[in-house]
């Protein structure tokens, strides 16, 4: 039982603000253009959103704390960057909200996980997206525009979100 418990916080925990228990609140939506941000692979590439325009791209937040993240991970590096690394039409980063390179690291090495990951410890670019929850996916268009966002994990949403990047490769502008 204590087990379900320790679960169950930590699973409304990813899903619940840092700050008070204010509503949940997503600062972007789909059709509008993806907020200008940079980041740091963990191998040491930087690279920003702008630079990526003409590329699909794929942008997960997540962290290791965090149950349905770690539940959805396995699944984004088999049926996402498998299947689409050597794209290069594709682009896939997994920004680790409020975590650090020694905190991540060891996780994507432990779990196997191949795909680009970042650190965002301060929140700096998670803050342009929502006051919280966890995990947050988005799919950003050639043209720089968000054509699919959610938060949470949710298989439909899963299978929606590949159904969006699948399209969107398939579609030359």
């Amino acid at each position: 039982m204590r087990l379900k418990t320790v679960t169950l916080f930590l699973l409304l925990l990813c899903l619940t603000p840092a700050a008070a228990q204010d509503d949940m609140k997503s600062y972007t939506r789909e059709g509008q253009p993806m907020p200008a941000f940079s980041f740091t692979t963990l191998d040491g590439k930087r690279t920003s959103i702008e630079e990526l325009k003409g590329k699909v791209v794929y942008v997960n937040f997540w962290a290791t704390w965090c149950p349905p993240c770690v539940v959805e991970m396995p699944r984004m590096e088999r049926e996402v960057w498998q299947k689409y690394k050597s794209s290069p039409d594709f682009f896939m980063i997994a920004i680790a909200r409020e975590q650090t390179e020694d905190e991540i690291a060891p996780f994507m090495k432990e779990n196997r996980l191949t795909f680009p990951v970042a650190p965002d410890p301060e929140r700096e670019v998670y803050k342009l997206f929502g006051n919280g929850g966890i995990p947050r996916s988005y799919v950003v268009g050639r043209d720089g525009r968000i054509l699919f966002q959610s938060v949470g994990y949710d298989e439909g949403d899963f299978s929606k979100m590949k159904s969006v990047i699948s399209k969107a490769l398939a579609k030359k502008d």
